[in-house]
């Protein structure tokens, strides 16, 4: 007879493989993304993944842009257009982004720049 019965070690060892093989086999629950429950709940999404500007030049850069299919589906009824998702949402971007800059651009009147002053009161002074 041996010294040392090592049955209970052979015991243990498949048992924790047979917990671990279980452990990794299992699916993992994987949590949805922003976008995949907007997609179930049929709303529209989108979001700048990656904005970047050339250091040399900063007028020149770009967004990367995610969105889901119900955003395009919304952009089409509300006039945008394009043949493809990415040439619908360029278009909207595009406009986005002219919107923006006209807003911030000061005022033209008759080729003379109108001078827009923002008073303490949070008012606007245009002279």
């Amino acid at each position: 007879m041996a010294l040392f019965d090592n049955s209970w070690y052979r015991c243990y060892s498949i048992n924790m493989l047979d917990k671990l093989k279980t452990i990794l086999t299992k699916k993992q629950k994987v949590e949805k993304s922003d976008k995949d429950i907007a997609t179930e709940k049929g709303e529209p999404y989108i979001k700048v993944l990656d904005t970047n500007v050339d250091p040399k030049n900063p007028k020149y850069g770009y967004f990367e842009l995610d969105w889901n299919v119900h955003f395009v589906n919304n952009l089409k009824q509300h006039g945008f257009s394009g043949n493809t998702d990415e040439e619908v949402v360029d278009h909207w971007f595009s406009v986005l982004c002219n919107t923006i800059a006209t807003e911030e651009t000061p005022l033209a009147n008759d080729n003379q720049i109108v001078k827009e002053t923002k008073r303490e009161d949070g008012k606007t002074e245009i002279s």
